[in-house]
């Protein structure tokens, strides 16, 4: 399984001082990757223990440094999602 998606990859490699939101999903712990992040000076915005994984702020080429960590399962960008209703009843 692949860490980060390429097209991700190549574009934090591309502007590698740009900075970024993203959601890092952890192995083990939260707490104590929470702690990592803030030794790296990745900016916490929130952390989800129900998924385990962390909303972070950093620059492009942190977020790289951090597919080096064995305790980080996946790196995606974090973007706004919104569900959409379904009609459980049917059209009439």
């Amino acid at each position: 399984m692949d860490r980060i998606e390429p097209a991700l990859q190549a574009k934090l490699q591309q502007r590698p001082q740009d900075t970024v939101r993203l959601i890092v999903r952890v192995a083990g712990d939260v707490t104590q990757a929470v702690a990592r992040l803030k030794e790296l000076e990745v900016e916490v915005l929130r952390s989800f223990t129900l998924i385990q994984a962390v909303a972070v702020l950093c620059s492009a080429a942190t977020a790289l440094t951090l597919l080096q960590e064995p305790w980080v399962q996946t790196v995606e960008e974090d973007q706004q999602v919104s569900a959409q209703a379904r009609d459980t009843q049917g059209s009439r």
